[in-house]
């Protein structure tokens, strides 16, 4: 875990965010979006920037890769003190396959279903920014134009949804949306051929029959993994929502 910190300690929120990065849960590392984290530290959030284990053709993570994203939560709480954060002012977010880590682990901080993989008491979190992340990943597989991302996730659920239909239902964020999931930020273009755009509009329906607040930022002519071009015209409309929206729910 990387801890990105305000330059400013006199203007820090007392807030945090821990971020989860995307790669088809096979790939990729916590060095990722700098200048997200730099953003947010600007404005006095206290940034946790995580790792998590990766599926590897012969070691599938579907049973590590979550516990580790509550682990991290749950340690930030643990040491929110020793870093100016309240720990009842922690939100959580992530791209892509980050995405689905962050709002799974998200939606079942109360469920033992997905354990933390350390021993940590509380995994809640106050709000969740999803940047286009799978939110049915059975759904996803019958939808999706990209051959990688079907093997993507055959290679981190061990097989596909006709021979691991529980693993599929069990690790997807959906399933575990209640009345009690925080509030939500999704972001999602509209031209993204990984992960289609269902994913975002159908996990907002449900967020939406739960009465739990929710907003869906759908980006016109906008591709997967845009965010990836922090100065992008996609990335500062996604942006200046995101101020308002961690402003609303993390900071005030």
């Amino acid at each position: 875990m990387d801890v990105w910190r305000p330059a400013d300690q006199q203007l820090a929120a007392r807030s945090a965010l821990v971020y989860v990065y995307g790669g088809g849960y096979e790939s990729g590392n916590r060095t990722q979006w700098a200048s997200f984290f730099q953003h947010l530290t600007s404005q006095g959030i206290t940034v946790f920037s995580m790792d998590y284990r990766l599926s590897t053709p012969t070691d599938p993570s579907w049973d590590k890769a979550a516990g580790d994203v509550k682990c991290a939560v749950g340690w930030v709480h643990q040491n929110a003190a020793r870093y100016g954060v309240d720990s009842d002012r922690i939100a959580i977010s992530g791209g892509s396959a980050g995405g689905s880590l962050a709002t799974l682990a998200a939606y079942s901080a109360d469920s033992d279903a997905i354990p933390a993989s350390c021993d940590v008491d509380d995994t809640s979190v106050r709000a969740v920014v999803d940047f286009y992340g799978p939110s049915d990943l059975a759904n996803l597989y019958a939808g999706t134009p990209s051959t990688p991302v079907r093997g993507s996730l055959e290679q981190y659920l061990g097989g596909t949804p006709q021979t691991q239909p529980e693993r599929y239902r069990d690790y997807s964020s959906i399933t575990y949306v209640d009345e009690n999931s925080p509030a939500t930020l999704i972001i999602q273009g509209l031209r993204d051929t990984g992960v289609q755009s269902e994913e975002s509009t159908n996990l907002a329906s449900a967020l939406e029959a739960a009465g739990v607040e929710n907003e869906l930022l759908l980006l016109p002519d906008t591709e997967h993994a845009f965010d990836a071009a922090f100065g992008g015209f996609a990335n500062q409309i996604s942006q200046a929502r995101i101020t308002e929206f961690l402003q609303e729910h993390l900071i005030d």
